[in-house]
C-alpha cells in the first residue's frame, strides 16, 4: 500500500469512527426527546390526533436552537446545510412525541409551498396538499392538521386568507412562523415565501415580528395608514389592505405580540381603529447569518 493509500485508509477509518459517535449521539438525542415527551405528558396528556400536536411543538425553541448553531458554526460545511440537517432531525423527533400533520396550500401543478413545507418539516412528516387557503384554515381549525402553510399575502388579492384569522373562536389558528426560515435551498420557486399558522402558543425568541390588523371606523388612505405605522415603528411594513376600499389593513411590525400590544393599541386609537394581533413569528435567518466565514 502506497503512502497516499495508507493516508486515505486512515482518514476513512477516522470518518467511520466519527460517524459511529454521531450516530450514538443521535440515538441519545432521540432518547432525550422521548423523555421530554413523557414529562410534558404528566402536565398535559398529549393525545393521539394532529390537533394534539399543538401541545408539544415549540417553534420558538426550534428557532433558538438553529440560531445558536449557526452562530457557533465554523468550517467549510455550509451553514445552510446545518439548518437543513437539524430541521430534518427536529421534525423527525416531533413525530416521536406524537402525531404531526402539515396542511399546505398546493393547487394542482403548484409546488412552491409544498417544497417549503418539505424543507422545513422534513421528508418523513405527513404533508397534506389542499387546493385553497380555506381548506388549510379548516384543516387546522378542525384538528386535522397541526400546522398550515399559506402563501405570503400579495397586493391585489380578491379574497386574501388573513382576514379569516379575525374570527373570535378558540379553534381559529394564529400566525406562528414564516418560511423559509433558512436558505431557500432547491425550492423550485426561488421567490417563494409562506406563513405558518397553528394553534400552539407563541413564545418570544428575542427577534420576532408580529402581524397586526387595523379595522378602521372609516376609510383612510394608504399614505395615512403607512405614516401612522412608521411613526410607531420605522421598519413597520404595510402589507396590504383587504380590498381597494377596505377598512381592514394588515401590518407587519417588529416585536413579539405581548411587547407591541401597548403601541398597537395607541396606533389604533390614533387612527380610530380596532387593532388586533394575529400572531408572531421568529425572524428567519438572514443571508448574512448563513454566509460561511472563509477565514475558518
Amino acid at each position: 500500500m502506497t503512502g497516499p493509500d495508507k493516508q486515505l485508509a486512515a482518514l476513512r477509518a477516522e470518518i467511520d469512527a466519527v460517524d459511529s459517535r454521531l450516530h450514538d449521539l443521535l440515538m441519545r438525542r432521540t432518547d432525550l426527546a422521548v423523555q421530554v415527551g413523557e414529562v410534558k405528558a404528566r402536565v398535559q396528556p398529549l393525545g393521539g390526533t394532529p390537533a394534539d400536536g399543538s401541545k408539544f411543538i415549540r417553534p420558538a425553541r426550534e428557532a433558538l436552537i438553529l440560531r445558536r448553531l449557526v452562530g457557533r458554526h465554523q468550517g467549510k460545511l455550509p451553514k445552510a446545510v446545518i439548518v437543513r440537517m437539524w430541521r430534518e432531525m427536529i421534525s423527525a423527533l416531533l413525530q416521536v412525541e406524537g402525531p404531526f400533520v402539515v396542511a399546505v396550500q398546493a393547487p394542482k401543478g403548484d409546488t412552491a409551498l409544498w417544497d417549503l413545507a418539505r424543507d422545513h418539516y422534513g421528508s418523513r412528516v405527513r404533508i397534506t396538499p389542499v387546493a385553497g387557503s380555506g381548506d388549510v384554515l379548516n384543516a387546522v381549525a378542525r384538528g386535522k392538521a397541526t400546522v398550515g402553510i399559506l402563501p405570503m399575502p400579495r397586493l391585489g388579492e380578491r379574497s386574501p386568507w388573513w382576514p379569516q384569522l379575525l374570527a373570535k373562536d378558540e379553534s381559529v389558528p394564529h400566525v406562528m412562523g414564516r418560511l423559509p426560515f433558512g436558505d431557500i435551498g432547491n425550492v423550485r420557486d426561488a421567490k417563494a415565501e409562506a406563513m405558518v399558522i397553528g394553534r400552539a402558543p407563541n413564545e418570544p425568541t428575542g427577534d420576532d415580528r408580529s402581524w397586526v390588523v387595523l379595522s378602521l371606523n372609516k376609510p383612510r388612505s394608504r399614505r395615512a395608514i403607512l405614516a401612522a405605522a412608521k411613526a410607531l415603528q420605522p421598519d413597520a411594513h404595510l402589507c396590504l389592505d383587504r380590498t381597494s376600499k377596505s377598512r381592514e389593513w394588515l401590518l407587519d411590525v417588529a416585536g413579539f405580540a405581548s411587547e407591541v400590544e401597548g403601541a398597537i393599541a395607541a396606533l389604533g386609537e390614533a387612527l380610530g381603529a380596532e387593532a388586533r394581533v394575529l400572531g408572531s413569528y421568529a425572524v428567519p435567518l438572514p443571508a448574512a447569518a448563513l454566509a460561511n466565514d472563509s477565514s475558518h
